[in-house]
């Protein structure tokens, strides 16, 4: 019995071992290139291609954050840094308006040929990316909405319904019955219902479905790259790409300050509202 209490104890030390061991293991891979591109970003275009690279900063320089921000000589980066978060944050609007809406109906009711709903709505994620980016593109030119962020608002605000739809319907899934129907029985109407008993109760749910799809149109390259040109409505990810492939001499450090530029604000975000992605993502597969 010794020996046995004894090989137990040892398999919870080593799964501890090996659970903090790989958490600390993606800590580092994930942190790792962030810290390095920020180390690089605050030195000088000699400083950084002298000798071999090292984390050590001899002088701290903000020249390449001085130029990624100049509209005269430089990346010119506020601009599309404001395109890029409007058309995020509208886009996440759009699609939780409507994704909300069908996730209650899909996780709540069941009615004839939802069985094929759910299907069509697998299959409008999978068809995403080049698949549809022609039919796309002729939308926006028969709207008259090329270079514009209105059509780049209604394309992330529609691909993302499907994944959202999906994720919503599981989170309202959890939500006991019962409090609907002691709702009810008070009173209240199912619209009520809705928005004072379970919207509040699936507000994680909600905020972590928000943050995937505020991500996916803040990450997104092709599309802004297909539907927009000028510098009023590109969003930041295309005016890196453009920087690089301009004529002449690199800026890296500006190229780097405009990486952390861009990481910045989803680093923000997730560090500000991590408890509700958490727990809306657990809260989330707990039914599917």
């Amino acid at each position: 019995m010794r020996g046995i209490h004894i090989d137990h104890n040892i398999k919870k030390v080593l799964l501890k071992f090996l659970t903090y061991g790989t958490l600390v293991a993606i800590m580092i891979f994930t942190l790792v290139p962030f810290a390095w591109l920020l180390v690089s970003s605050l030195k000088d275009q000699t400083t950084l291609f002298r000798g071999n690279p090292t984390w050590m900063i001899e002088k701290v320089s903000i020249s390449g954050y001085r130029w990624i921000i100049n509209k005269d000589i430089g990346g010119n980066i506020l601009i599309p840094l404001e395109n890029s978060l409007v058309v995020s944050i509208l886009s996440s609007i759009t699609t939780m308006c409507f994704a909300v809406s069908a996730g209650y109906a899909v996780g709540r009711y069941r009615f004839p040929g939802i069985s094929v709903f759910l299907i069509i709505l697998f299959l409008a994620q999978i068809l995403q990316g080049p698949i549809i980016m022609i039919p796309w593109y002729r939308i926006a030119s028969f709207l008259r909405l090329i270079d514009t962020r209105l059509i780049l608002i209604i394309v992330y605000g529609t691909i993302t319904i499907p994944i959202s739809t999906i994720m919503m319907s599981g989170f309202f899934k959890t939500i006991p019955k019962e409090l609907e129907e002691a709702a009810y029985i008070d009173g209240c109407t199912k619209l009520g219902t809705l928005f004072r008993i379970v919207l509040p109760i699936t507000t994680p749910g909600i905020v972590a479905t928000s943050i995937l799809s505020f991500i996916y149109a803040w990450n997104d390259y092709q599309y802004a790259l297909i539907l927009t040109s000028s510098l009023r409505s590109k969003t930041v990810q295309v005016l890196i790409n453009d920087l690089i492939q301009a004529m002449g001499a690199i800026n890296w450090p500006g190229l780097l300050a405009g990486g952390v530029i861009v990481t910045l604000p989803v680093v923000i975000l997730f560090a500000l509202i991590q408890k509700y992605i958490v727990d809306g993502l657990t809260s989330g597969a707990v039914k599917g």
